[in-house]
């Protein structure tokens, strides 16, 4: 009895997280240059989208993709979708379900940090591969104001937004980099997260970010 009045609470509508938020626009937001990185127009590689799939719609209501380039001529593909209400039973995709669903392999799936000049990040770090494709990501999913890492943290931090009476928004935030050289992927990739967070205004950032632990 106390578990379905618990799960009555959680599935029930309630106040939704976003009402009082300001609109939110990821084009306008996200900077298309910054602290010597800038959009690669010529950029072959195809970026794998988050919303693809039935029933997708339903948990985004804005996805961007853009490729970016240095003056080294290193390469980041950015991958940002959002949703307005991330229920316990309709959540963000997480990367490894996406491009599985696209005929990725994955593997070396781990859970740690990202230091940025805002502050160290929780996030999830795994490779894709395809054919010749080999690809590193660093991936986040913001759920109101938390950010989490994977199936459990997901689930939890929406569960406990219904115990409460909300509904949060939601946000995935992912980065990859087409390389055989995971390790350096990842510094590449921790450089354009640390100049991008910078170059945004605090009210953006949280967005992103969500509140993070001192």
């Amino acid at each position: 009895m106390l578990s379905s009045s618990i799960l009555t609470k959680i599935i029930t509508p309630v106040a939704i997280f976003t009402d009082q938020q300001p609109v939110i626009n990821l084009e306008s937001m996200i900077p298309m240059e910054f602290g010597g990185w800038k959009v690669d127009s010529t950029s072959a590689s195809p970026i794998v989208n988050p919303a693809v799939g039935g029933g997708l719609e339903k948990i985004y209501s804005q996805t961007l993709t853009r490729s970016y380039i240095n003056g080294a001529g290193e390469r980041i593909m950015l991958s940002i979708a959002y949703g307005a209400a991330q229920k316990t039973d309709l959540h963000a995709h997480r990367p490894e379900i996406c491009y599985t669903a696209s005929g990725f392999d994955i593997g070396n799936m781990t859970k740690t940090f990202v230091d940025t000049t805002i502050g160290r990040i929780p996030v999830m770090q795994l490779v894709a591969k395809q054919d010749a494709r080999n690809e590193p990501i660093t991936y986040w999913i913001r759920v109101g104001d938390s950010l989490t890492r994977g199936w459990f943290e997901q689930k939890m931090t929406a569960i406990g937004y219904g115990l409460a009476g909300k509904i949060p928004d939601g946000l995935l935030f992912r980065v990859s980099t087409i390389s055989n050289n995971v390790k350096d992927s990842y510094r590449i990739q921790q450089e354009f997260l640390s100049s991008l967070l910078k170059s945004m205004r605090s009210e953006d950032r949280f967005w992103l970010v969500g509140q993070l632990a001192p």
